[in-house]
């Protein structure tokens, strides 16, 4: 939350394949965090940034920290929607929270990343602050 208003998640569509399950045909844990990606990279482009341009423009986003808290299992072929929003932003790095969820708002996992900056050799980097102006509008609902 900012100010008292709702930070804007995007959601993106994913259903179970055969090859994320286990032999129980329950989703093996590693690939939440897949899905966290996959969150996040729809949400860059959501916000006019996708992860090609920043990183042709030499921006780099590194993984510093990754939590998962793991609620119910997904199993295969469930419908799930990855809900991801940008909960910290400022020139020097993110942080992004997760929701995987599935039918009637069933939560299968939440969980959150950081991340920082860095150029293309994977030195620790400010964004450009056009950049971080994009996001900002974009993260609290203006863009």
């Amino acid at each position: 939350m900012r100010g008292g208003a709702a930070l804007r998640a995007v959601e993106t569509g994913v259903r179970v394949r055969y090859a994320e399950t286990d032999r129980m045909g329950i989703v093996y844990h590693a690939h939440y965090i897949v899905w966290f990606e996959i969150g996040r990279t729809e949400y860059c482009r959501a916000a006019g940034l996708p992860y090609r341009a920043m990183e042709e423009a030499g921006l780099l986003i590194l993984v510093t920290g990754v939590q998962c808290t793991y609620r119910r299992s997904a199993r295969y072929d469930d419908e799930i929607r990855i809900q991801a929003r940008m909960t910290e932003l400022s020139s020097r790095g993110l942080a992004f929270s997760y929701d995987v969820l599935g039918p009637g708002e069933t939560r299968f996992a939440d969980g959150a990343t950081r991340h920082v900056f860095a150029d293309t050799a994977g030195r620790p980097r400010r964004a450009p602050e056009d950049m971080v102006a994009a996001l900002e509008r974009f993260r609290v609902g203006e863009g």
